[in-house]
């Protein structure tokens, strides 16, 4: 009778039990991968795979990183743009208005008037690069691919000295070489101010373009990331079938190998 004789070990029960657990193990992992979407859960599912898909994650989220500092100093550039640009529209009319005073038509209370409105506008101007403009534009700064860059003027104790606009320098009510002066004196100041403007603009539009190319890197490494770690569905979904299959055959073939023995009651 072979094994079926040995009562007490019933081999053949044992390897059915065997064959089971294995089966059973295989479905557990199998719908895990199906749940998470990932073949490479934990590090022993696959050591090396496991290593590479952690250390592509790791390069994801810095570039990601780097995408949002860099967004974070876009906005930082534009709001000092959109500052300096009201300080230029203050210029041109100040412009406007020493020109306007240019004239033998104009009287000497007009020419009082139009210096009140000078004076009021320097002040704005003098406000806003003060407490407006962040001083790191003109003290040098470090933001993604810019490093060490600062604009033309100069706002670490006197902005408007650089700019030549101050109380002494606009004047409409004196000579007419002072007015000339004042005129000169307002046109380089809108100069400087365009051209930090333009600055802006420049390292605003480089930035841009860099956010584009680590955009670009992150969809290649999210693309190798995937090679890596993610499952493929449909081929799971079959694989579960199979050991289902295999899990109820083991299952049928384990209460078959119990019940074999009880063919040596037959001798009693």
């Amino acid at each position: 009778m072979g094994d079926l004789a040995r009562v007490n070990t019933n081999v053949a029960a044992l390897r059915a039990f065997q064959t089971l657990t294995d089966i059973n193990e295989k479905i557990v992992k199998t719908q895990e991968r199906i749940s998470t979407g990932k073949t490479v859960n934990r590090a022993s599912d696959s050591p090396s795979d496991y290593f590479i898909s952690r250390t592509l994650e790791r390069q994801i989220n810095s570039v990601r990183r780097k995408n949002d500092n860099i967004e974070r100093g876009i906005n930082f550039l534009q709001t000092n743009d959109s500052r300096l640009a009201q300080v230029a529209n203050i210029l041109i009319e100040m412009s406007d208005l020493a020109n306007q005073a240019n004239s033998i038509a104009v009287t000497s209370s007009e020419k009082q008037a139009i210096q009140q409105d000078l004076s009021q506008l320097s002040l704005e101007i003098e406000n806003i690069l003060h407490s407006g403009v962040s001083s790191k534009l003109y003290t040098g700064f470090t933001l993604g691919g810019l490093t060490n860059v600062s604009l033309t003027g100069n706002l670490t104790s006197t902005p408007l000295s650089s700019l030549t606009i101050d109380g002494t320098n606009i004047s409409v009510t004196g000579s007419q070489s002072d007015l000339a002066t004042t005129i000169e004196n307002i046109d380089n100041a809108l100069t400087v101010i365009l051209q930090d403007e333009e600055r802006l603009g420049s390292f605003i539009r480089r930035l841009e373009v860099e956010t584009e190319v680590n955009k670009v890197e992150e969809v290649n490494i999210k693309a190798s990331l995937s090679s890596v770690q993610d499952a493929d569905l449909a081929e799971e979904q079959l694989e579960l079938t199979k050991l289902s299959i295999l899990q109820q055959a083991s299952l049928a073939m384990l209460a078959q190998a119990n019940s074999a023995p009880q063919a040596v009651l037959q001798l009693f």
